[in-house]
């Protein structure tokens, strides 16, 4: 009953934000039964050893997809522990952190504003836009989500102690914003906005604000170096775009301008915009942005108004890690970059409505509706990978990353045809990128298209001398029976990657093909270090074991290989052939196969069974 009366009296005395709250979990909630992507989701969760095994020192001394974030990565592993693959669950923790996050949002802006109507309005529009539908439904983002929480708890503390004074509120605010620092670097830009909430309230500017920001700032800068490093280590400083400073700095201008109307028309939102093209228009529109927008921060602090300046600026110092001054990642502006700074848009929009003599409750209504069903049609986009990767291709039919992406999703879906189409496309989109290449001669090998799926790596291996791309013409040539070109790639990818599973399966076929047991052998022995969780690796060795004879350790494999692929129809038959020479009843393992149609199983069970 106590519960049930403390959920009464916030329904009765905060009943926007309830209402918000209630419809952001059925906006929201169809979320729980969908899947993943594959875009960062099996690196940062599904196929991460670290996660899966709740290993926290490799958590805590390795970065993941370029960034170094030791807490998200606690809380994934937490999650694997309570749900392990059910990506609902995974789904319900972002879910959850988007939900305490708008109601700090209405907290903190009740305590800038001193508005319940600015508050709760705000609090309304972060919760259910459109354009946060990204960092909520990808499972990757949690480092968005999770990092916020401490940043916007890091601000309640410091409010705290601005209004008392307690050293204790100023040190439990700086263990919020080092705990949000280790969720996502962008977090140290915090010590900036604490600056901007000084003259923000004093409506001064005094050299007294900064010193009990200095530790902030050396979390900061330490942080930030160890990220940028991260960001080099995995390839995420994209070159290609280390354009002039100048035109960075246009950019940066056309960037902020996209941003406003993704907030205010959020009606063709994409995972991926394509980078601009480097044209005059482009550079005239976003520098003109820049001059506006610093002319009216001028203009606005010389007659002393503080609140819109203190808006401006608490979106562009949340914005400023983003804009590409140091160029990583593949695009300009992304969604899921204005998951805090649409906390300030949120409050701009909120104050400039209560300037209007409307009913706030008409106002509010109106607002929950509209974003509700944008943001409700957008989460359906999140259905599958393949669906959210075609979303994209729609609206840029030329966009490589997705047409590659949906060329993999296809292949995986076993719909073959349609994956060619994609890789096709995407090869003619970027005819100078070697992974649109590599995907296609992966696709070629499934087919068994060995001349094809060479010719698909020899293009990658022309444009970059990827790793990769030699273990899959390996396997090629393998699959042509070409044994000494099939172990030369072999060896070149694990020059390249001592640790690349394939190329030691590669490598232990060929062993395993020219009789070499023991080589063969101590290459799977490799392979089940690195991987213990492919089929293929036991079935392989076990065939090895049954050719030493020592079928007990071969029918151990075959029995793990089965239980990982229950559909491993070839290896039910080995499964019994093993057991006929271990004298054991073969016929459940043989009548698995045979009633499967494989064909040497007929044979047997028709020998052995019947």
């Amino acid at each position: 009953m106590c519960v049930l009366s403390i959920l009464q009296k916030l329904f009765k005395e905060k009943l926007l934000l309830s209402l918000t709250i209630l419809v952001s979990i059925l906006v929201y909630f169809k979320l729980l039964f969908y899947g993943t992507i594959s875009w960062d989701d099996p690196e940062m969760v599904f196929r991460n050893k670290f996660v899966q095994d709740f290993d926290l020192k490799g958590i805590a001394t390795n970065h993941f997809v370029g960034n170094y974030i030791p807490v998200t990565m606690l809380v994934h592993a937490v999650a694997w522990f309570l749900f392990e693959n059910n990506s609902g669950g995974h789904h319900l923790i972002n879910i959850i952190f988007h939900l305490l996050n708008g109601i700090l949002v209405y907290q903190i802006g009740k305590r800038f504003f001193k508005e319940e109507s600015i508050a709760s309005i705000g609090a309304l529009i972060f919760l259910l836009h459109p354009i946060q539908v990204e960092s909520v439904a990808w499972i990757s983002e949690l480092k968005n989500i999770l990092s916020t929480s401490f940043y916007l708890g890091g601000l309640v503390f410091y409010l705290n102690y601005k209004d008392h004074s307690k050293k204790k509120d100023l040190l439990v605010c700086f263990l919020f914003f080092v705990f949000g620092c280790l969720s996502k670097s962008a977090v140290v830009v915090f010590p900036l906005i604490l600056l901007i909430i000084d003259v923000f309230i004093e409506k001064k500017i005094e050299l007294r604000f900064l010193w009990n920001k200095l530790p902030f700032l050396v979390v900061s800068i330490f942080i930030g170096i160890v990220n940028i490093k991260s960001q080099t280590a995995d390839l995420f400083i994209n070159h290609a775009h280390e354009f002039p400073a100048y035109q960075r700095l246009g950019f940066a201008g056309f960037a902020l301008l996209k941003y406003l109307f993704l907030f205010l028309f959020p009606l063709n939102l994409s995972v991926i915009y394509p980078y601009p093209e480097v044209k005059m228009p482009v550079f005239v529109i976003g520098f003109g942005v820049l001059l506006a927008l610093f002319s009216a921060l001028i203009f606005l602090l010389r007659k002393k108004e503080f609140l819109v300046p203190f808006l401006i600026f608490f979106i562009l110092l949340n914005l400023i890690l983003v804009l590409q001054f140091l160029p990583f990642g593949e695009v300009l502006y992304a969604d899921r970059y204005l998951y805090v700074p649409l906390i300030g848009f949120a409050w701009l929009l909120a104050w400039f409505l209560s300037k209007f003599k409307i009913q706030g409750r008409v106002i509010s209504i109106g607002l929950m509706i509209v974003l509700s069903v944008f943001t409700f049609t957008r989460v359906s986009y999140w259905k599958s990978a393949l669906v959210l990767y075609e979303d994209i291709i729609k609206k840029y039919p030329k966009q490589f990353i997705a047409l590659n992406s949906a060329g993999v999703e296809s292949m995986f879906l076993n719909n073959n045809e349609k994956a060619l189409e994609y890789f096709d496309r995407a090869t003619l989109a970027a005819p100078r990128n070697y992974k649109g290449y590599y995907n296609r001669g992966l696709l070629h090998l499934k087919n068994k298209s060995a001349d094809l799926a060479i010719y698909s790596f020899n293009q990658s291996l022309e444009l970059y001398d990827y790793g990769k791309a030699y273990t899959g013409r390996a396997a090629a040539y393998y699959m042509k029976g070409d044994l000494p070109k099939a172990m030369n790639d072999a060896r070149l990818a694990l020059e390249k990657d001592p640790l690349n599973a394939r190329a030691h399966f590669v490598l232990g076929n060929c062993y395993n093909d020219l009789n070499k047991l023991e080589e063969a052998l101590k290459e799977y022995n490799i392979c089940l270090r690195i991987n213990k969780n492919e089929a293929d690796y036991y079935f392989k060795r076990a065939i090895v074991f049954g050719k030493k004879q020592d079928f007990k350790s071969s029918l151990e494999d075959l029995t793990v290989c089965t239980e990982i692929q229950p559909n491993y129809y070839e290896a039910y038959y080995w499964k019994g052939v093993v057991k006929v020479n271990l004298k054991q009843d073969p016929c459940e393992d043989l009548k698995i196969a045979a009633g499967n149609n494989y064909e040497p199983a007929i044979t047997a069970f028709n020998k052995y069974c019947k």
